[in-house]
């Protein structure tokens, strides 16, 4: 590779890429603690670009010398400019062994995107929302610039780079059985970028607030990625109990109402909504005492709850593991926050509590604020 535009295009990127690795440095703690803000959101998804991606660039080089080196070649001269790279080999291999090699350094970002998002999806209990953040991302801009960007810029321009080698030098039934491959892993994709369950998911897991979906797309008559507005239950997954009752009362309530509903959305089994008030006077409907979450638990099919509630200017997460709807006997604290947070702050919170509670032998309420 000479030192053309996309070499110059890579340094510049290198230029800011440093500037937002200083920013990280300065800022780890505040970015990655339990409150996720929205400048925390903007460092983290820069970081996935700036940071991550040339990670992943040097691995998909990698990638071609270990496949060179497996077919019995020797690797001649290798490059990287953080953004771009090459590697160069002299052995004579057939065409379907230069497909292999070509598709080698592409496979590695396969390998990499599915197991960032594997990682976010199934660790038990979640990473905290920045995270999950930094790791979606990595994978969304990874698998775009793999399976889109490259095969184009390597088609439009006439680069001679990978694709064009796996599409234009392999034979035609190997060809066309990597093509059903690339576009089945597009359609996934996009199928996962579309579905309501998914995305709910992923916005409970990143703390995503309303009207933002993967990618940080907004979605249209979606917000949150729920379904009717109003409806509580995230379209095409099992029911959950919706929040009932009147419109919230105050800013607090709503926050715990909306927290709740996106933690039931990406929860595995059903989650029963339930809010508490505090009568005034005991006329009822007062201000909000308490928003309940009850679930049949994985392991055992038995009650689980967590309750969070406003209490001397924080707000508490108590849980329960048996039959409960609210802070009964036994139920103890899990964890405390600030009544100032947000509600990516507080699905994170409930949704980390649920993990711990679900987790509890019955009739056990062990737990300390953490």
């Amino acid at each position: 590779m000479g030192f053309g535009p996309f070499v110059l295009l890579s340094l510049f990127y290198t230029v800011i890429a440093l500037g937002v690795v200083r920013d990280l440095a300065r800022n780890w703690r505040p970015t990655f603690d339990r409150r996720f803000t929205v400048a925390d959101r903007m460092l983290v998804d820069k970081a996935a670009f700036f940071v991550l991606v040339p990670i992943s660039v040097a691995l998909h080089e990698f990638g071609h010398a270990l496949a060179i080196w497996a077919l019995g070649g020797a690797v001649i001269d290798f490059g990287y400019y953080v953004f771009a790279g090459y590697v160069a080999y002299d052995e004579p291999f057939s065409d379907v062994q230069q497909v292999v090699v070509a598709l080698a350094g592409s496979l590695v970002n396969v390998a990499l995107c599915a197991g960032a998002i594997g990682w976010v999806f199934l660790r038990r209990p979640p990473m905290r929302a920045a995270f999950n953040e930094l790791l979606v991302q990595f994978a969304i801009v990874s698998g775009i610039n793999a399976l889109v960007v490259y095969p184009l810029l390597d088609f439009g321009t006439g680069l001679g780079g990978d694709w064009s080698q796996i599409y234009g030098d392999a034979p035609r039934p190997l060809a066309l059985t990597i093509g059903a491959v690339h576009l089945a892993l597009l359609g996934g994709a996009w199928w996962a970028w579309r579905s309501p369950p998914v995305r709910t998911r992923f916005a409970a897991l990143t703390g995503a607030p309303a009207g933002i979906r993967l990618g940080g797309l907004a979605s249209p008559g979606r917000p949150g990625g729920q379904g009717r507005q109003g409806s509580g239950r995230p379209t095409g997954m099992r029911p959950s109990t919706a929040v009932g009752g009147p419109p919230p009362a105050t800013p607090l309530e709503a926050t715990l109402r909306e927290a709740a509903t996106r933690v039931a959305g990406g929860w595995p089994v059903p989650v029963r909504i339930a809010v508490q008030r505090r009568p005034p006077n005991g006329t009822g409907g007062g201000d909000v005492a308490a928003v309940a979450l009850n679930w049949a638990g994985r392991g055992d099919g038995e009650a689980r709850g967590v309750v969070v509630r406003p209490s001397l200017g924080a707000l508490e997460i108590w849980g329960q593991a048996g039959p409960a709807d609210g802070v009964a006997n036994g139920a103890r604290a899990v964890d405390t926050l600030a009544d100032t947070a947000d509600v990516a702050a507080v699905t994170l919170g409930l949704r980390l509590a649920m993990e711990q509670v679900d987790g509890w032998p019955v009739g056990r309420a062990a737990g300390h604020p953490s």
